[in-house]
């Protein structure tokens, strides 16, 4: 059994491998070849602290595996990640556990990567400034992987913290791929109407921008929502979202507060969201259609990406062991 450290993921995984290995998995997905199980989420002393489970299957690979993933919003303030990973990767033939994968930065980078992709087939072409709202991991994956499918200009920060959005424009100009101007946003509002992509990486329970800050045209990367009772981004964004689409309908149904919020109020119906980003990749449904269209990318998890990434790393790893 191969043990797999964080700092030996982060040496792994850069965007050349991440992007074609995520959107093979959507369409190795959309072909029924790697398929998700049913998710299990449980709140730990209360709705703040939550415990999740995803699980995935290969019919092409010989592999299976789960990730759990705990997130305790609290843990900043202990100086610990707000969300710990850990996936377990097993032999399809045996059952046996063939490895076991520290998954924070696995997790940050798959999803950073996967926005990207939904990025690159809803933003505007011509969208180029980006905003982010929080400064976290997961913060810093979205800049990551967004600047490889847009040609940033201008990068808009904002974090209820001041003090974490000096840190990380820090980390950012040591990443970034054109020396783009990075501002720190006085409000999350103003980061919105700033900017025509816009990530949401907090941890948050309740909305943390106005709908009325989304310009006509923008695109939204709505990742910090994951269980049911998590609203990230308020009921009047998701109403003026011409289009919205997720990693798997299933998922954002079962753990989608976003969306599920404003569903149980009668707001929305479940025509709501469009399908998969396997399908637009596969174009089983339309892409944005006209520059005035808001376009809403929902993730709530994927564990269909957390184990094509993993097999991605225990093959590299495992030949060099």
């Amino acid at each position: 059994m191969l043990q797999i450290t964080e700092e030996q993921v982060q040496e792994t995984l850069d965007m050349k491998l991440v992007l074609p290995v995520i959107k093979k998995a959507y369409e190795d997905c959309f072909n029924q070849k790697i398929y998700a199980g049913n998710r299990i989420f449980m709140p730990i002393r209360g709705e703040e602290n939550v415990g999740q489970w995803l699980v995935a299957n290969c019919t092409n690979e010989p592999f299976f595996g789960s990730k759990f993933s705990s997130v305790f919003p609290g843990n900043l303030e202990k100086g610990l990640p707000s969300v710990i990973s850990k996936i377990s990767l097993y032999s399809a033939e045996t059952g046996e556990l063939k490895s076991l994968i520290d998954a924070n930065y696995l997790t940050a980078i798959k999803t950073g990567g996967s926005a990207a992709i939904a990025t690159d087939l809803m933003a505007r072409r011509e969208a180029t400034k980006l905003g982010i709202i929080g400064s976290g991991l997961q913060a810093f994956s979205q800049v990551l992987a967004i600047q490889e499918v847009r040609s940033i200009e201008e990068l808009y920060v904002y974090d209820i913290d001041p003090g974490r959005v000096q840190s990380f424009i820090q980390r950012i100009e040591e990443i970034n791929n054109n020396s783009y101007k990075i501002i720190a946003a006085k409000t999350a509002d103003e980061c919105v109407s700033s900017s025509d992509i816009i990530c949401t990486c907090t941890t948050s329970l309740t909305p943390v921008f106005k709908g009325s800050s989304v310009k006509p045209g923008a695109h939204i990367n709505a990742i910090g929502s994951f269980t049911s009772f998590m609203q990230e981004i308020d009921t009047d964004t998701v109403l003026k979202s011409d289009k919205v689409i997720t990693e798997h309908i299933k998922g954002l149904w079962e753990a989608a507060g976003d969306i599920l919020i404003p569903f149980e109020q009668g707001l929305i119906t479940k025509n709501k969201v469009s399908g998969a980003v396997g399908d637009a990749l596969m174009g089983e449904i339309s892409k944005r259609e006209n520059d005035q269209e808001i376009t809403l990318y929902e993730s709530v998890g994927s564990g269909v990406l957390d184990i094509a990434l993993s097999i991605a790393v225990y093959k590299k790893l495992s030949k060099s062991s």
